[in-house]
């Protein structure tokens, strides 16, 4: 069998190796530019949230728009519930987990441990009179969220908020 030296390509297929080569180079974008869709450490984040509030059994999406009656006497759409998953998501998205919480000497990091202590703190400014978020609680327990170590992300948290 007789070996070929040169692959003449075709004008199409020359055109499709020199955009592969341009796509290359235009893929790597610095991490400040990444969306969600293009950043798998977020999306893996993302998982964890739904993880989370599933177990914390958060309200889910943006609140429903209800037909209310003001004192005027008018009906205005005011919203209702929910809306805890979204904000999760948005200081998930927004905030840098090593600003948050950082480790070294002995403290522990993990990604879930932040993400628990994240829809801990939107429940808990949801409703501040909640006191049903037990630390003792078996998954709260499992992933490392101790009440020293919210203090510390709700304080981080709520500095990020007011900035």
């Amino acid at each position: 069998m007789q070996k070929r030296k040169h692959i003449f390509l075709d004008e199409n297929a020359k055109i499709e190796r020199m955009e592969r080569k341009i796509k290359k180079y235009e893929r790597y974008k610095p991490h400040k530019l990444k969306t969600a869709e293009e950043d798998f450490r977020l999306q893996e984040k993302l998982a964890m949230l739904s993880v989370v509030a599933s177990n914390f059994m958060m309200t889910g999406h943006s609140p429903t728009l209800v037909l209310t009656k003001r004192e005027e006497g008018d009906e205005i759409l005011m919203p209702v519930g929910g809306g805890q998953k979204d904000r999760a998501k948005e200081i998930i998205c927004k905030a840098d987990f090593r600003k948050l919480y950082r480790g070294g000497k002995g403290r522990k990091t993990d990604p879930l441990m932040i993400v628990t202590a994240i829809c801990m703190y939107v429940m808990r400014k949801d409703n501040p009179r909640r006191g049903d978020i037990r630390y003792s609680n078996d998954f709260i327990s499992k992933t490392g969220v101790t009440k020293e170590i919210y203090q510390h992300i709700s304080q981080k948290l709520d500095d990020f908020q007011n900035s």
